[in-house]
């Protein structure tokens, strides 16, 4: 901006001071150099027409330059107004988030004092009963309280009197380890075939666990039944068998 305005006064400046070259040389023509050239009032007029149409058109830029600044803060001033509508309705939904935030905390609050009570009498009146008692117990409570927080430590105490439960039938079939081997013998597993199913029959259930011995050329099992050997308590057995014939059967220290 400051460049065309510069212009229009250097152009304006040297208008005038051509005019008054002009004015100058018609007052004192006898003063006149001979060989300066001089301008016939035609392009004088021609030269000051230029100006004019020169400075027109400048004005002209200059009018739509200012007008295009003003659209462009216009708009500017809109996008502005639009960012800062945008702002406060997230600020808003901000505060309602926050708002169902902190009362879902407060309901899961009141969630987890349900049934505490309830659960902390079961658990000192299982401590005096039978486990299936105890179970039983606990069933009736995840009933009456299925969403209640504490349920999974009710199915816990559940899976621990289960298992208590299968330690207790174990050890009524639980016998000493020459006992073991004396009825394997006598059935002859230790020096024929026999299936798992029919070793399994021969000594009441299915082992707790088994797996896979070391030999490739093979087929090396090795089953566990927890607590199923008496002497001075209670040991866990096992039997190793190779392609279905038992090795031997020892006790866990």
């Amino acid at each position: 901006m400051k460049f065309i305005l510069f212009n229009l006064f250097f152009f304006l400046f040297c208008i005038g001071c051509q005019k008054d070259t002009d004015t100058v040389g018609d007052e004192s023509p006898s003063s006149a150099d001979q060989s300066q050239p001089t301008i016939a009032l035609s392009e004088h007029e021609r030269i000051i027409d230029l100006g004019k149409s020169r400075i027109a058109d400048l004005q002209a830029k200059l009018n739509f330059i200012a007008s295009e600044s003003e659209d462009k803060e216009a708009r500017s001033k809109e996008v502005i107004d639009q960012l800062r509508a945008e702002i406060i309705a997230l600020n808003e939904t901000l505060n309602e988030y926050r708002s169902l935030a902190l009362e879902s905390k407060n309901s899961l609050r009141e969630i987890k004092k349900i049934g505490s009570k309830e659960y902390r009498d079961i658990y000192e009146l299982a401590k005096g009963v039978s486990h299936e008692k105890a179970i039983l117990m606990y069933e009736e409570f995840l009933k009456k309280f299925p969403d209640s927080s504490i349920s999974s430590k009710a199915r816990s105490r559940i899976k621990f009197h289960a298992g208590e439960t299968k330690i207790l039938e174990n050890r009524r079939n639980a016998r000493t380890l020459r006992v073991w081997e004396t009825k394997l013998k006598g059935e002859g597993l230790f020096a024929r075939r026999v299936s798992e199913e029919s070793l399994f029959n021969l000594i009441g259930r299915k082992p707790d666990s088994s797996r896979r011995g070391s030999s490739s050329e093979h087929k090396e099992r090795i089953y566990v039944w927890r607590d199923y050997i008496l002497d001075g308590g209670y040991h866990d057995m096992f039997v190793e068998t190779t392609d279905g014939i038992v090795d031997r059967v020892y006790k866990s220290e």
